[in-house]
This record gives C-alpha cells, structure tokens and sequence, in this order.
C-alpha cells in the first residue's frame, strides 16, 4: 500500500526529504509553504510551489498548489495525502514553476 500522509511532521518529512522542497521558517499561522531550491518571495521570480493549509487541531487539511493558483483560481488537494498524488501534483507545479522562470 502507498503512503499517507496524515501529520504535519510526516507531511513536512516527505516534501522535503524526498521532493526537496524547502520550508519557509516556522511560524505561528495555520499554514507552511513550501518552496523550490529556496525561499523567494518576489512576485516575477517567485519560488513558492505549495501551501499546506491547517485544521484548528494543527493537522494538514489541504494543500494549495501555488504555481498552478491564482487570486480567482485556487487549486486545492484535500487529505488524506497519498504519495502518488502528491508526486504528480509537486511534478506538475514544479514543470510549471520552471517554465515560468524561463519566460
């Protein structure tokens, strides 16, 4: 059986052991974001790949795809988080993000 991703610590273990993503620091907001490469927040060079959006318990609830989102058009992954899904999702934003860059 594949995995699930259930809390936030395996969830965080996850994108970046094994996606290489990189966690913006530790906050005390309901959400993480996770970056490409490395935390860049400029609106033409961006990093951002995903948000992983907290229940009040503190558990993921949802992942927003950042690259493939905009203000009028978020696109969400609801739990549980199956390794599979999460492989084609963090593929597809990251293909997006870097055909972005090359513009």
């Amino acid at each position: 059986m594949a995995a699930t991703y259930s809390t936030l610590d395996d969830l965080h273990q996850c994108l970046t052991r094994e996606f290489g993503l990189v966690a913006e620091a530790p906050h005390g907001g309901s959400w993480r974001t996770y970056f490409l490469g490395n935390v860049e927040w400029h609106p033409s060079r961006s990093t951002r790949t995903l948000k992983i959006l907290l229940d009040g318990a503190g558990r993921p609830w949802k992942i927003q795809l950042c690259v493939s989102s905009d203000n009028n058009n978020s696109v969400f992954l609801d739990a549980p988080f199956g390794h599979e899904v999460l492989k084609q999702a963090i593929d597809g934003e990251v293909r997006l993000l870097l055909r972005n860059s090359q513009r």
